[in-house]
Parts: C-alpha cells; structure tokens; sequence
C-alpha cells in the first residue's frame, strides 16, 4: 500500500492505538509537530471565461499543518441549459476536460485546475462541481464558465439593489432583498465586467464611426440623428446605405429589443447609455416596428428614462426624437408563427436557445395544458415576487421542474419575450399560452421605491412602484 493509499484509507475506522502501531501516524495528519484539524477544508473558485483553467483554491482547516493528500473529482451538474458537460477532450458538446480521479498533495494550502473548453458558438454560462474528498468527507464544490461568443443579452447595467424600506444600496446579503439584477449577470462577474470595454457587463469597440457590441453581436452607428419622424428615420438608412457607411450598406432600423439593449438602467442623469456613445441625446429613439393596436404609432425607447412607449409616427406635437442605426440580423418573428429557436420541453419549460434562456411555461399559478388551470398569482410587492423564486427553488423537483436556480428575468430577459405584432397579449402564445395581458415584475431597480416591468398587454416598458400588483414568470440560464 502506497502512501496515498494509506492516507485514503485512515479514516476507515482505524484507532489511534493501531494507527501507530502500523506507523502511519504522520501519513494520517498526526506527528510531525501538526495538530488536529478543527473545521472543514476551505474551497474556494471564481467565474472564468471559457477556454481558461478553473481554478479550486483548497485550504486545510486551522490548526493542520502536516502535509495531506486530498483526492478530487470532477461531476456534471446535471445535463441541459446551464449546465457543463464533461469528456476527455474538447470538441463538440464538451465543456471541460474530466477528472474521473485526481489527488493533490497540500501542506497548508493548494489548488485544483480543471481545464475549460473554448466555445465555438454562444452558449449560456454553465456549471460544473468539483468533488473533494479528505478525512473520510466529501464535499461539492459549483464552479462555473462564462461563455465567450457573442449572440446572447446585454446585462442591464444595474449594479444597485433594493432594501425592504424600497431604498437603494450595495447588493449585500445584510441589506438586499435576495436575488435582485443587481446581484447577478455580466454585471457582476469580474472576468466580464473588466470596464476597460465599457461600463461594467456592456462590452463594445468604436471604431471608424461605428460600434460593435461584443455581446450581442450588433454593429452600431456611433452617431445620433435627429429624426422627428419616423419616415425622416428612414431617410436617415437610405442616405447611410447610399455612403455606405463604415463600408457597409446593410444599415437599418433597430427593433425595440435591439434597441433596449444599450440602454444602460445603472445610470441616474443624462442619457442611460454607455460612455461608448458620446452625444447621445436624453430623448427617445424610433424604432423598426409599428404599434399593433394602430400602425399609425411607432415604438421608441426613450434614453432619459430607459422606458419603451409608442408614439404617432409622423410625431404632430415636434417632439424631439432621433434614429440610430444598427447591421446584423433581426429577429422579428410574426405574431403566433412558429420559432425554431423556442422549444416547449415535457416539463412544463420553454428553452430559448437563441439566448440561452429557459423560461416556465406558464406564468405562476397557472398550469395544465394550455396553462388553463388556475389563475395567475398576483404578488403586491417587489419583495413577494423575489421570494417567489426562492421558493421554487426549495422545491426542486415539483415547482422547479427539476431545477434549483429559478430567478426573477432582469429587463432585458422579460422583455425578450415580448412579440409586438401581437397584441393582449403581446407574445408568441403557442409556446407560452394563457399569458395574462398584465404587467409583470423584473429583477431590476429602477429607482429608490420603483422596479422596471415589461406589460404584456402592448410590450410597453417602465418604472412601477415596488407595490403595485403585478404576475410573474421565472427564468434560469443565460448570461
């Protein structure tokens, strides 16, 4: 029997007074000035793009000094959206090579690294758990790979939570309410939020008049133009398609979503959009797609407030509003077509894989085929919705369809859903049927005693007060 084989094997009901008889007191964490362990091994792991070493920090407990060896393995989570999958090397539909068996030998401290996969199309982050075992215990450790190709959302730009008293402050555990934007996303993972890009999860280049988001995947006009209505918008493609602008002559209107998406909700004065754009102005941008209730009205989302309203197209009270122009493909499906990239799964659940999302089905208190039975909960609060979530989690294999890490959608994820050429409710209703045409909550602050909700009656988008009746959908996935 080697050593490690008879330091795996110490904890195997062996007394003290055997132990040393057989001499392998040291091997088995006694002598050699050490002492006895007194808590648990410390594992530790941060987020990492995919394609770089995941790295397990394992720490012995206080007061173990002699050196150990630790054994580990590498497991699958489970299998599906947001989740890695392991295999002996990279290639398609491997996340990160497996370790069946390893061991590390650890003094005081030591580390674990698992190699990841780089991704050769976008995929959502996804976990995977390392097993240690030491001293007879085992422990699992959740780490996770942050996808690296463009093709999903844009984080909010929400970094602030909210308090019970409907307060702004740090999202800290002894202050927020529990799983709040501000709390997760790009925007709060270091190895995507580096700043250096843009302000925190946003990540863009400008370069020769034009931005590309490395997000997304869109290419941005950088300018604004003043466009009063929505046929001066128009003009505005035509003469960028004429100069063919940064080499291109494939510009064209954004949709709303596309639109949303440099809206940044973390800033508090001038125009919600990163510094990337300068000159933005504080007022509303047309978009590509009419109001289903009267095709006389546009969409616009509005860059002082970060809200999304229709407007007459031809604007008879001279507001001031722009255009700005985007290249890449749009996805504006129409109304109850079939859409490949939403798949209805068994249990209830909706897997967008366009963006790596996946929804449930209904919206809460509803369920059944066609999600005809019961009737959609209505929560009062902010803080009843968030805990909502938690409480899907708790139940895994009822309420969580299998899952655990149900969360409130951010913006950005809700609004995702919205189809505007349908209207009450305004969504695709053969995946998700029974969809009120109701308000719904999101995950993020808008400002101190306000969140941001998406309407499914329209697909209008604003601030509403952390009271307010309003239903929800969960989501889990993404980015």
């Amino acid at each position: 029997m080697n050593a490690r084989q008879r330091l795996f094997f110490c904890p195997a009901g062996l007394s003290f007074a055997a132990v040393a008889a057989a001499g392998l007191l040291a091997a088995c964490g006694g002598g050699g000035g050490g002492s006895s362990p007194s808590g648990p091994l410390t594992i530790t792991t941060t987020p990492v793009l995919a394609g770089s070493a995941l790295v397990y920090a394992i720490t012995l407990p206080n007061g173990y000094n002699d050196a150990s060896i630790v054994t580990y393995r590498t497991a699958d989570v489970a299998s599906g959206l947001g989740y890695a999958t392991g295999g002996l090397a990279c290639g398609a539909g491997v996340d990160y090579i497996a370790v069946p068996a390893g061991s590390v030998t650890i003094t005081r401290s030591g580390t674990v690294n698992i190699t990841t996969c780089p991704n050769a199309s976008f995929e959502p982050n996804e976990q995977l758990v390392l097993v240690v075992d030491w001293q007879g215990g085992s422990t699992r450790n959740p780490g996770l790979i942050v996808n690296t190709v463009a093709g999903g959302l844009n984080d909010t730009g929400s970094s602030q939570c909210l308090d019970a008293s409907g307060a702004l402050v740090a999202c800290t555990a002894a202050t927020a309410l529990a799983g709040q934007d501000g709390s997760t996303g790009r925007d709060t993972t270091a190895v995507s939020n580096g700043g250096s890009d843009g302000r925190l999860g946003f990540a863009f280049t400008a370069s020769g008049g034009c931005v590309t988001d490395h997000v997304t995947g869109l290419v941005w006009d950088s300018s604004a133009e003043s466009a009063g209505t929505v046929a001066t918008a128009e003009a505005n493609v035509a003469a960028a398609n004429t100069a063919a602008r940064c080499g291109a002559s494939d510009w064209r209107l954004p949709t709303t979503a596309e639109l949303l998406s440099l809206v940044d909700a973390g800033l508090s004065s001038g125009a919600r959009i990163d510094p990337t754009f300068a000159d933005t102005p504080a007022n509303g941008f047309w978009t590509a797609e009419p109001y289903a209730g009267d095709t006389r009205a546009s969409w616009l989302v509005d860059f002082s407030s970060g809200a999304v309203a229709f407007d007459t197209a031809t604007n008879p009270l001279a507001k001031a509003f722009s255009s700005r122009l985007v290249r890449g493909t749009a996805d504006t499906p129409a109304c109850d077509a079939d859409v490949a990239t939403l798949v209805t799964n068994s249990n209830a659940t909706v897997t967008d894989s366009r963006l790596g999302l996946m929804w449930q089905q209904c919206a809460e208190g509803l369920s059944g085929a066609g999600c005809a039975t019961g009737t959609a909960t209505v929560y009062g609060t902010y803080a009843a919705a968030l805990s909502r979530a938690a409480a899907v989690n708790a139940d895994p294999a009822g309420a969580g369809r299998g899952h655990s890490d149900w969360r409130v959608p951010n913006r950005n994820e809700l609004a995702s859903l919205v189809n505007r050429r349908c209207e009450a409710p305004a969504i695709q209703r053969t995946p998700f049927p029974g969809t009120p045409s109701a308000s719904f909550w999101t995950a993020t602050p808008a400002f101190a005693g306000f969140a941001w909700y998406v309407d499914f009656t329209d697909g209008s988008i604003g601030p509403g007060g952390t009271t307010g009746d309003r239903v929800l959908r969960l989501v889990r996935g993404g980015q």
